[in-house]
């Protein structure tokens, strides 16, 4: 029989003071070292820092960065202790607000994506979030990591191949961006790595026989690909994101797998693998940071043939994410095939809406988890109007405008007097 702690408040207080105890230790061992090592100053960094115990997380994180290469293993395993201890003294002394946060809905986020440069720019990034803000739901998918990371990272692998490209403050701009209402997205371009590729040789993508390599992509089974990424992404959770979307997690479709010498099932094993270090990562800095990947539209319509050539299984994928978002735009249909048309509709509407819909019934239950990306890009106000009123019609709330130009205007007033179904209110 359990014994509920509420009901015993001299029980759960004694629980408390225990738990409180076993934490204050490893913070005094941790403290001790790190006096040791570092002359005081990361000491006052976590001390202070211990002050809101939801600093916690991100001065673990920069304190093991800055701390000499030959203590980081011992550090880290101090760490790890430290974080389990974080996450169980929060659920004891009830860190969270008295009255429940409100649901995030994912799915249900209207956003756009914004080009590095643009976030860079103040003018143009603060013109941007007063539009957005006017808009119900709205989130913004901005570049965090692509061919190089754009805020001013303490990744020791970002350092040593040269791929640190600060142009903004991260945590600054999450931090308007949250101020203003607006839900926020981190993309992360995972595979596709020129610089890290060229810079590195033994992460690259190499063919079956080691004598030529794919230009541009790294391997998802190499152990740097996976520590950079996963440094980065912790970074980026403890700068405060509300979602990491991960792009280009796949295998280039221009290479057969006979090439590379993989299987269809390696690919989407090793491409699994991959979202799985992902997630535990989130799992582990903060539960509460949503993970999004980015799909190929064409996996709804061939799910067997394109996943072994992508190593993209949505099916597969589904329990590991929270939101899954296909790429259906449009113009990467082809017009000459009747099967993407409906009577009496667009072929942008057909498309999207079909689109959806052969998701829906590959992905069962974890559909709800579906926020597509729609095209912005070489389209007329009405090919807009038509792909979000697809979306609405397929049973769906959110999607995710893109045009790597960022010119929105069109689609921030279609959005603005469009009515959001009710199912979307609820």
């Amino acid at each position: 029989m359990e014994i509920e702690n509420q009901d015993f408040p001299e029980l759960d207080r004694l629980l408390r003071i225990r738990r409180w105890r076993k934490f204050s230790s490893f913070v005094l061992f941790f403290c001790l070292l790190v006096i040791s090592l570092s002359g005081g100053n990361l000491f006052i960094q976590y001390t202070q820092a211990l002050q809101n115990p939801n600093q916690i997380q991100a001065a673990i994180l920069k304190t093991e960065l800055d701390s000499s290469q030959i203590y980081r293993p011992l550090l880290a395993s101090v760490h790890k202790e430290i974080k389990k201890e974080v996450q169980k003294m929060a659920l004891d002394i009830r860190l969270e607000p008295e009255a429940p946060l409100p649901p995030i809905f994912a799915e249900r986020k209207v956003g756009v994506y914004l080009h590095m440069n643009n976030i860079a720019n103040s003018k143009v990034f603060d013109a941007e979030v007063d539009k957005l803000k006017k808009l119900e739901n709205s989130a913004v998918v901005f570049d965090v990591k692509g061919s190089f990371v754009y805020f001013d990272s303490k990744s020791v692998l970002a350092k040593k191949y040269g791929l640190i490209k600060p142009l903004y403050d991260l945590p600054q701009i999450i931090s308007k961006l949250k101020n203003a209402g607006i839900y926020t997205i981190a993309r992360v371009i995972s595979l596709k790595d020129d610089v890290f590729a060229n810079q590195n040789s033994t992460v690259r993508l190499w063919n079956s026989s080691k004598t030529k390599f794919v230009p541009e992509w790294v391997d998802p089974t190499n152990s740097e690909v996976l520590d950079y990424n996963r440094e980065i992404i912790t970074e980026i959770i403890a700068a405060g994101i509300d979602e990491i979307n991960l792009d280009f997690v796949r295998y280039p479709d221009k290479f057969t797998s006979e090439w590379l010498g993989i299987s269809g099932e390696e690919k989407i094993k090793n491409v699994l693998d991959f979202i799985k270090m992902v997630r535990e990562t989130i799992d582990l800095e903060n539960p509460a940071t949503v993970l999004s990947v980015n799909t190929f539209a064409i996996l709804g319509w061939d799910l067997e043939e394109n996943a072994a050539a992508l190593g993209q299984d949505i099916q597969k994928m589904a329990p590991l994410v929270d939101i899954i978002a296909p790429m259906l735009y449009p113009s990467t249909f082809s017009r000459d095939n009747q099967k993407y048309f409906l009577d009496e509709k667009s072929f942008e509407y057909s498309t999207v809406f079909q689109t959806l819909q052969k998701y829906s019934e590959l992905l069962g239950e974890d559909s709800v988890k579906l926020r597509p990306w729609i095209q912005g890009y070489y389209t007329t106000r009405q090919q807009i109007l038509d792909q979000i009123e697809a979306v609405y019609d397929a049973g769906f709330c959110g999607f995710t405008v893109w045009d790597i130009q960022n010119d929105y205007s069109e689609s921030y007033e279609i959005i603005a007097k469009m009515e959001i179904p009710a199912t979307c209110r609820d």
